[in-house]
């Protein structure tokens, strides 16, 4: 299912405030990971509003375990250039960015149908997040603009 308008704004933005928080804390290992998880609540909650989601309706048990899963992937993926400072902020910001744009279209596919939301793995989102580093392109499984559905 294609990414409405809105919703592809609101994940682009939010791509912006998440690489921020991430160059910002990047000399305390691991903060941005404890700070994005509000940052992707308010996003589930603008995509949900964008797609006439009521917030009970909201999926939020695949979206929060795939969230973590994701933050746990890029953490794992952060920590081998912590060590270097200038190193470390451009790709703490870049994945947070990256991750955001991940979590962002996987939670819109799972508004579009909030029955069919799965929880995704931490190996699904570290191969999600290394396939976006690598070639600036999700895998095929991911919910992305040409594709409707997920499948694991």
């Amino acid at each position: 299912m294609p990414l409405i308008p809105e919703v592809e704004r609101t994940i682009h933005r939010t791509s912006l405030v998440a690489a921020v928080i991430g160059a910002m804390l990047s000399p305390i290992p691991l903060a941005d990971e404890i700070v994005l998880v509000p940052v992707f609540a308010v996003l589930t909650r603008a995509i949900a509003r964008h797609r006439g989601l009521p917030r009970k309706e909201v999926p939020w048990r695949p979206i929060i375990g795939t969230a973590l899963a994701g933050l746990g992937a890029r953490a794992a993926i952060n920590l081998s250039v912590s060590l270097l400072p200038g190193v470390a902020a451009v790709a703490n910001a870049g994945s947070a960015a990256l991750l955001t744009e991940l979590v962002g279209a996987y939670v819109d596919a799972a508004c579009a149908d909030p029955k069919g939301a799965k929880v995704l793995s931490t190996k699904q989102m570290t191969d999600a997040l290394r396939a976006q580093l690598r070639e600036r392109r999700a895998p095929k499984w991911w919910p992305s603009r040409r594709s409707q559905t997920v499948s694991a």
